[in-house]
């Protein structure tokens, strides 16, 4: 994807000056801010997010506003080498809201959507058994949406502020205020 379009995803943010970086390079950039995420989600007392692994993944920048992925087990997230050319609440953002998608996959069923605000968290120890699977089951059968909206309120609720989304191929960013449109992939 060449960075013309990424510039045209993130208004004020020129991208196209920046020189094409390698996977390597783009993982030095990119790392310390998904290390700074997982740290909050730690805080946040989500021990399962130690072991998501950070991949850098070219085929992530298909379109001109995704930049990054989260595999459907919570193990990995894949994000774009050009996310490291991104402005600095741009990539936290996106790293918030992945580790949200790997934070709800990690802890499938735990996490619900409460008006807007941030995730509720269900005491999974104090659900009886027939009550828990009758939730798990609806929450493997949620759509898109509801699973996009969740990764947003867990961040939400882990980095205590929500973020929104911005330009015209609606970005997260902290900058932001507007909320994800419905339909939005």
């Amino acid at each position: 994807m060449p960075a013309s379009s990424t510039a045209r995803c993130l208004p004020g943010s020129d991208l196209s000056h920046f020189p094409h970086l390698s996977i390597d390079e783009a993982y030095a950039v990119i790392e310390p801010y998904f290390e700074v995420i997982r740290e909050e989600y730690l805080a946040a007392g989500l021990k399962k997010t130690k072991r998501v692994r950070l991949f850098i993944a070219p085929a992530m920048h298909d379109s001109p506003r995704h930049f990054g992925a989260c595999k459907d087990d919570g193990s990995a997230i894949l994000l774009a080498p050009e996310l490291a050319n991104a402005p600095d609440p741009v990539v936290l953002a996106i790293c918030a809201h992945e580790f949200g998608h790997a934070t709800d996959f990690l802890y499938p069923g735990e996490f619900v959507l409460d008006h807007g605000g941030p995730a509720q968290r269900r005491p999974k120890d104090q659900i009886d058994d027939k009550q828990w699977s009758k939730w798990l089951k609806a929450w493997h059968q949620r759509e898109d949406d509801v699973i996009e909206l969740t990764a947003d309120a867990v961040a939400h609720r882990v980095m205590g502020v929500p973020y929104g989304y911005q330009g015209p191929c609606w970005i997260q960013s902290f900058d932001a205020v507007r909320a994800r449109p419905m339909g939005l992939r």
